[in-house]
């Protein structure tokens, strides 16, 4: 890329990081500068001459400053054609330098609009519109003109123009690359403000402005890198909201599970305790306490929750502290910890304890998948409302037997398909998940519940609970496990069969009318 015949810069940023040093060494390469507003003050106070812009534009400074830098006079010296002589001619004869050399970045309106504290007429005050104008047409010029929105990129551009030479045609088309990425980001944070989650869930174009939060060590593996990143703009929600109280950083698989259990222990209406091991729940229980509802869940399956990852739907005291101060567990996630729990926790080894005050979800939250080419977008999955589940079957369930059924579908509804739980009362006895037939997930979940001792009265019925249509020898295999009602989604063209199967063996079968599968 050669450099412009007259060398001027225009320097317009509100992050002022750097911009003194950049301007002196621009100057000592000899440069002219053009700038205006608070750039240029920082500069004068620098005594870095500079030229304002105003008196390169000749126009009247309107609307409080607002359209300074929206003038043709400027953006023709971004956008001249340089091996066009008419052009450059008419740039002279007008008083206008070519310029080589945009830096421009924008106000961080993310930051006004995370705050929550500005309506939406005091929000826009903050939109840069000049300023992304400028950017942008500096960026579509790359080969003749160079577009700096980051701080930590003058360095590498002074370096070069140092040695006498222009950046190279690949070096000025990263850094216009960087520069339409920074404005899309911009752009895309305001769009997502304005929605405040009334946008279609699935447009036709589909654009996220997303802002990293988190470095993460690794990813699933340690060859992988990582990074957590949170809606820009957004008041902190989810996990970017959780607050580390104690332990070492979370990593990419703690991230997964914690996202798994808040969900799950979010389900439920009473003291709840989910333990979820790689995204999959080891043990679930409700009870009258959260130290019951921990213990339930863990002897549920104290091999499957060794190591797990254990969510609570309400605080964490020190009864809960004490069951839990005797299992290992990586990481407990509630709404809050009371002191005295802390202070238990405390004394086991590696555990991270993490404070998330809602364990609501955004409403315009969506899933997505990589695939190879492309994304996978979904709505998500969110909490269970009442569903309107439906007998099928001759024999009703029981009280006992509903209540069980309603607590073993949404524990079911968090297992990676196919998954079988088995539950009694309000525990889990045996969860299977990610099987490639669903009677492999009976089998297992039987076997499971069939390796420890009973954790509930054995006068409470065992019931199971299916992510999708259950066939014959999968009610057989329930059936002989002791099962006394099934539940699962219905609504296929096997749902005369699933009634006759239970019928034949006089189990209770209800229809909740959807089907909750996930990968």
């Amino acid at each position: 890329m050669n450099e412009p015949a007259r060398k001027t810069a225009l320097l317009s940023v509100a992050d002022i990081t750097g911009i003194v040093e950049f301007a002196h060494a621009l100057c000592e390469l000899g440069w002219d500068l053009v700038s205006s507003g608070l750039t240029a003050k920082t500069l004068r106070q620098a005594e870095i001459p500079v030229r304002e812009v105003a008196d390169l534009t000749k126009a009247a400074d309107l609307v409080s400053g607002r359209v300074r830098l929206l003038q043709p006079r400027l953006f023709g010296g971004i956008l001249a054609d340089r091996g066009d002589a008419a052009q450059l001619r008419e740039l002279e004869r007008e008083g206008i330098p070519p310029i080589g050399l945009v830096a421009v970045n924008l106000y961080p309106l993310s930051q006004v609009l995370e705050s929550g504290q500005m309506s939406q007429r005091e929000a826009m005050d903050f939109l840069d519109v000049a300023g992304s104008a400028l950017l942008r047409a500096a960026a579509r010029g790359f080969h003749d003109v160079i577009s700096l929105c980051d701080p930590r990129d003058y360095r590498t551009v002074l370096d070069t123009l140092s040695q006498g030479r222009g950046l190279s045609v690949d070096q000025s088309r990263r850094l216009a690359a960087k520069a339409f990425n920074y404005i899309s980001y911009y752009d895309s944070t305001v769009a997502q403000y304005l929605s405040d989650g009334s946008a279609e869930s699935l447009p036709d174009e589909l654009i996220l402005s997303l802002k990293k939060t988190a470095e993460l060590r690794y990813g699933e593996n340690p060859h992988q890198g990582a990074a957590l990143y949170s809606r820009s703009g957004a008041r902190p929600w989810g996990l970017n909201a959780a607050e580390l109280l104690y332990g070492k950083t979370l990593t990419y698989n703690h991230f997964l599970s914690l996202d798994r259990a808040v969900d799950l222990a979010g389900e439920f209406s009473r003291p709840a305790c989910a333990v979820v091991k790689f995204a999959n729940p080891a043990g679930t229980a409700c009870a009258d306490r959260a130290a019951e509802a921990a213990r339930l869940a863990y002897a549920a399956d104290p091999t499957g929750c060794t190591g797990g990852v254990a969510g609570f739907n309400r605080e964490v005291d020190a009864e809960a502290a004490k069951v839990l101060a005797t299992e290992y567990i990586e990481c407990v996630v509630a709404p809050d910890f009371s002191s005295e729990a802390i202070d238990i926790l405390k004394a086991k080894k590696d555990v991270r304890l993490v404070r998330l005050p809602s364990l609501l979800l955004s409403a315009g939250e969506v899933d997505m998948k990589a695939v190879s080419g492309g994304v996978l977008v979904q709505d998500r999955d969110n909490p269970t409302t009442p569903e309107a589940f439906k007998t099928v079957s001759r024999r009703a369930p029981s009280d006992l037997e509903s209540a069980a059924l309603d607590f073993a579908w949404r524990v079911a509804k968090h297992a990676t398909t196919f998954s079988a739980v088995l539950a009694r009362g309000e525990s889990t006895l045996g969860i299977a998940a990610g099987q490639t037939t669903r009677l492999d997930a009976v089998r297992l979940a039987v076997v499971k519940s069939a390796e420890r001792h009973p954790v509930l009265s054995p006068s409470l019925p065992v019931v199971l609970a299916c992510d999708g249509t259950m066939a014959h020898p999968e009610f057989e295999e329930a059936a002989h496990a002791g099962v006394t009602a099934v539940i699962q989604s219905g609504g296929t063209r096997f749902d005369a069969d699933a009634v006759s199967a239970a019928d034949g063996l006089g189990l209770a079968l209800v229809f909740t009318g959807r089907r909750h599968y996930r990968l």
